[in-house]
């Protein structure tokens, strides 16, 4: 996950029928994820949120060798990806944000897509249920400015996610968002909804940080994501988000978004490893030939959403981040 997480009342009447529905018998899980899929707004010239399939045709799966990288097999597929370790990474064949930008990275055609799972908590008098929905972006590309950037933020592989948690009665009470370290949450009646289920998410250009307001986020002219160890203090950083395009189901949005159901898991949610091969922090130089960028690396690209906490406990994210005061 490139890390860390207006307002519209719920109607009455949608709340009783879904009320309604949950009291006649949970339905299934491909079903709920379904019903409350978000529609994602994005800049059009973004990535978009697709299946893994085509970020593995163009990849590289390595395994660490003392201090160098060695190639196992190159376009694993998915299933390839079971049970592996820690030691072992996908990396964009013939790119690296160690060297390379944005343009060097083939943007394949893919159906936007979304992966669902439904969590239910069990032993509790009064369970509640979890919808989490992992957006898989092969890049992160944040830069500022957006024209002629003097500092980008780029790492291969990008997994961010939305939750929304229903009550014992099978009502939504909240939803979570990631943004870059962690996440906000918000109360769903103050949640902006489409086609009367369906959370509104705006997305950050290049980061990918999920917002449940339009516009710009963050401080103008701090950096984005410079670690602690070379600021000496978490900084905030400057997000924007736009409506250009709208992704979602059919009906609500004008680009499909199709959801992957894996409640019951998939064979590629073992792999430990991480998807690319680094996080780098590049620092611009402006000269008479343009700008020269210097690339540091700051960190490792993540691993995938069974190795994340709000995976393993998804209430997490509803009990420790904090509440959107839409910066």
């Amino acid at each position: 996950m490139s890390r860390r997480a207006v307002g519209v009342v719920l109607l009455a009447g949608c709340a009783l029928a879904v009320a309604s529905a949950s009291r006649a018998g949970p339905p299934g899980t491909a079903a709920l994820l379904a019903r409350y899929e978000p529609v994602v707004e994005q800049y059009r010239a973004d990535w978009r949120p697709a299946k893994i399939d085509g970020f593995l045709a163009g990849a590289d799966l390595e395994r660490l060798s003392g201090f160098s990288w060695r190639l196992v097999r190159r376009s694993p597929s998915a299933a390839q990806l079971a049970n592996l370790g820690p030691n072992q990474r996908l990396d964009t064949r013939d790119c690296s944000p160690a060297v390379n930008l944005d343009a060097c990275y083939p943007r394949r055609p893919s159906q936007a897509s979304v992966y669902g799972r439904v969590w239910q908590q069990a032993g509790a008098v009064s369970p509640v249920t979890v919808l989490e929905y992992w957006f898989f972006y092969p890049l992160d590309d944040w830069r500022t400015p957006i024209v002629s950037p003097v500092l980008w933020h780029m790492h291969e592989g990008d997994w961010e996610q939305v939750s929304v948690e229903l009550g014992p009665t099978g009502v939504p009470v909240a939803i979570a968002a990631s943004q870059h370290d962690a996440g906000v949450t918000r109360p769903w009646a103050r949640v902006k909804l489409a086609g009367g289920t369906h959370p509104v998410v705006y997305v950050a250009l290049g980061s990918h940080a999920n917002y449940l307001s339009p516009g710009y986020h963050g401080v103008p002219g701090v950096p984005h994501v410079i670690p602690t160890p070379f600021s000496g203090v978490p900084l905030p950083e400057p997000d924007y988000t736009s409506a250009q395009v709208a992704l979602g189901p059919p009906g609500t949005a004008s680009v499909p978004l199709s959801v992957v159901d894996i409640s019951n898991g998939a064979s590629w949610l073992s792999f430990a490893g991480a998807w690319g091969d680094g996080s780098f922090l590049l620092a611009g130089e402006r000269t008479k030939h343009g700008t020269a960028f210097t690339h540091l690396r700051i960190g490792g690209s993540p691993p995938g959403p069974a190795f994340h906490a709000v995976w393993r406990d998804p209430l997490l994210q509803f009990r420790s981040w904090p509440a959107d005061d839409g910066h």
